[in-house]
């Protein structure tokens, strides 16, 4: 039994799909206008593990994570870089797919980009306008009439006597204290992309991209919505209203938020210095994977506080663990007793157990060093590390032990390389590196 935390109850369920045996998961994706960061791959991790959580227990998923390539970011961004918005889009898709893949994230069925659902946005208004849930302003911009809909608020817990009823925020982000109407269709500005529409020129506002595209691969009602911690108001809150006015029924049963990603004790920001690009940690060395081992440490729903120091100690972690699997592989099969089949079916309960209680990761992974510590065969080690691998993605199974004699001129560059990583001097570092690729070495 599956047992998860609901954003929306407010307390951990057991998880019940809509269809026995499939699970329909919609998880919101990026706003494609720059690089994703750190807090984008904790998220993307959680995700996965989630996913990967429904596969271990037998379940089927249908996946669907969507693309936004037309936002006011991105708008933004297109005319700093004068480029189109489609450009931008096509410049940072292929590079947020490629971190999914050096994180070895499993890829969603679908990845829908907002602009090629024009014609379904402009339909899911118009039920809105025409069931009185929405109205057009003067500039032909449509609006969402949060005062028509009387649960509004129940996913963040803002109250709509406190809302600003009645008055319009036409940005796509914006925090609680200015919650009021919210833009379903924004009105066509010079230079900006549009389409043409039943009230004139215009673009999709954020929040209705997520409904619609929901509705079409998983249904009116699906069975899970995931998203990042941030994303709880407003989105997801206009997700659930906007939804729920059109189609008359339940948006999504179960909500999973991920917690999310401190630099250093500080929240992430440019401003603050710390603001961390994907690509940054191959840039210093590291295996992205070590990214990933150190997300497994913290619970999905907890506040993390990311530290280089952390991720060294994941680096190191992960190759104690490589080198077990890799001794383990080698060892010959040998007949159990029924003592170590007991003790083998135990660690297997311990895990699943864990996994299977709102995602407790952090417990599986103490679970795994208690198999590499422990005192049954190697060769069954091997076998029931790389089936809790299923969950914990670490490419476990691609391990493999093979000796190399590396040159004492090599191992005298990688120290030297090693002393600048320790002291911070990641552009000597990098010269070093670039050395040691130069011989034929990586």
């Amino acid at each position: 039994m599956i047992k998860l935390y609901n954003t929306f109850t407010r307390k951990i369920e057991e998880f019940k799909p809509l269809k026995p045996g499939l699970v329909g998961m919609y998880t919101c994706g990026p706003t494609v206008y720059g690089p994703g960061h750190l807090g984008h791959a904790r998220s993307y991790t959680n995700f996965d593990l989630l996913k990967r959580l429904f596969l271990y227990n037998g379940l089927k998923v249908k996946h669907v994570l969507n693309i936004t390539d037309i936002h006011d970011d991105m708008i933004k961004k297109a005319r700093e870089l004068e480029i189109t918005v489609q450009e931008l889009a096509d410049r940072y898709i292929p590079l947020f797919k490629k971190d999914l893949a050096d994180l070895n994230i499993l890829p969603a069925d679908v990845y829908p980009r907002v602009t090629e659902y024009i014609p379904e946005i402009i339909k899911m208004i118009k039920v809105l306008v025409d069931k009185s849930f929405a109205y057009i302003a003067k500039d032909g911009s449509v609006y969402f009439d949060i005062a028509k809909f009387k649960n509004y608020g129940k996913l963040s817990g803002i109250k709509l006597e406190q809302a600003k009823t009645g008055t319009r925020v036409a940005t796509d982000k914006y925090e609680k204290e200015q919650t009021s109407d919210f833009a379903l269709w924004k009105a066509w500005k010079k230079g900006e992309p549009y389409w043409l529409s039943p009230w004139g020129k215009g673009r999709p506002g954020w929040h209705i991209e997520c409904s619609v595209m929901a509705n079409k691969y998983l249904g009116k009602t699906i069975d899970l919505h995931a998203g990042a911690m941030d994303l709880k108001f407003p989105h997801h809150e206009n997700e659930i209203a906007q939804s729920e006015a059109a189609n008359g029924v339940k948006f999504a049963n179960y909500w999973f938020h991920a917690g999310l990603l401190e630099v250093e004790g500080q929240k992430m920001s440019k401003s603050l210095g710390n603001y961390i690009e994907i690509k940054e940690i191959k840039k210093r060395g590291f295996n992205p994977l070590a990214l990933r081992y150190l997300f497994l440490t913290a619970h999905y729903r907890s506040k993390m506080n990311f530290t280089w120091k952390g991720l060294e100690g994941a680096q190191v972690a992960l190759q104690r663990l490589r080198s077990a699997i890799s001794q383990f592989q080698e060892a010959s099969r040998r007949s159990l007793s029924q003592e170590k089949l007991t003790q083998i079916d135990k660690y297997k309960e311990k895990f699943l157990e864990a996994i299977n209680n709102d995602l407790k990761i952090p417990e599986g992974l103490v679970v795994v060093w208690e198999v590499v510590k422990s005192n049954i065969p190697s060769h069954d080690k091997y076998e029931l590390l790389l089936d809790f691998d299923q969950v914990l993605g670490l490419h476990l199974a691609a391990q493999k032990k093979v000796k190399i004699k590396i040159p004492s001129k090599i191992t005298s560059l990688i120290d030297e390389r090693e002393q600048f990583r320790r002291g911070n001097q990641w552009k000597k570092a990098d010269e070093v590196r670039k050395q040691i690729e130069k011989l034929g070495w990586k």
